[in-house]
């Protein structure tokens, strides 16, 4: 199982960004629209100062790079694409993953589920959070996945770590019929409900909530400010627009008698910056 706190094999993936920087940001160039709003971050600058002693004629004239562009064939299994990670996953989970794909696209045809259809665009973005957040969860832990969209992360989770007890929910109809659907092709043993998170946590009771992108945290903390005793934490996966979140929620007073932990950071393949995982308690 791939480790993500802040251990060795994270400290070698960002290695690993570094040494191949031109080949990720060329490779990502076209991608960064898959990214869900609050985990985008714009290229940065490069700095255009000509050297030294340098004329006012010659820094006017425009510098381009002769650098010859990278072109990186599209992974065709989603092996091959693990493998450039360089993520660690059990083999045996593998071809359950490559079926939740193949499901996942085929329901994406008739509805709008995902901007992730390749298996290098599902392994930078799905797996590797669904990765990072399996470490963060207790054996056998209850969990409920909110907004959980195309089934990310939820029912990654149960294929990875199926220790948990997993539930899934999101509130527009069509989209919890394809996950449902999605369940039952993979023979899954989770529960999808077809309603709010208020709704689900009003009759049931969980360890975590985790989330990716179903709400900023102003949402978040709106719609389970009256359901705190039916669960011990929220898990929330955000990009580097998190700062500017967790200050709106402040100034809401939304963020009173809430502690709030970064308890895991990582890389965001293909730019400069990193996702983190968000813990949210309530102080009892």
């Amino acid at each position: 199982m791939h480790r993500a706190g802040g251990g060795s094999g994270s400290r070698r993936n960002e290695i690993i960004y570094e040494g191949r920087a031109l080949v990720a940001r060329r490779i990502e160039s076209s991608t960064m629209s898959d990214l869900p709003a609050d985990r985008q971050s714009p290229d940065n600058a490069e700095d255009s100062q000509g050297d030294e002693g340098t004329t006012a004629n010659a820094a006017a004239e425009p510098i381009t790079d002769s650098t010859p562009a990278v072109t990186v064939p599209a992974s065709q299994s989603l092996q091959e694409a693990i493998e450039r990670m360089e993520l660690t996953v059990d083999p045996a989970c593998v071809p359950q993953l490559d079926a939740y794909c193949q499901a996942l696209w085929g329901w994406n045809e008739k509805i709008n589920l995902t901007r992730h259809t390749t298996y290098d665009t599902f392994v930078r973005r799905d797996l590797l959070d669904s990765l990072h957040l399996a470490d963060l969860l207790a054996e056998s832990e209850d969990v409920l996945d909110i907004g959980t969209g195309g089934g990310v992360p939820g029912l990654l989770l149960a294929i990875l770590r199926p220790d948990l007890n997993v539930h899934v929910c999101d509130s527009v109809a069509k989209k919890s019929r394809a996950v449902d659907d999605m369940v039952k092709q993979l023979h899954l043993p989770v529960a999808v409900h077809a309603s709010r998170v208020q709704d689900v946590v009003d009759d049931l009771r969980f360890h975590s909530l985790v989330t990716r992108a179903a709400g900023n945290i102003s949402q978040l903390l709106t719609w389970l400010k009256d359901y705190w005793m039916s669960f011990d934490r929220l898990l929330a996966i955000k990009g580097p627009r998190w700062v500017d979140e967790r200050g709106e929620a402040r100034h809401r007073g939304l963020m009173n008698q809430i502690t709030l932990r970064r308890v895991a950071a990582y890389p965001m393949p293909g730019t400069e910056s990193e996702s983190v995982i968000l813990q949210f308690t309530r102080e009892r």
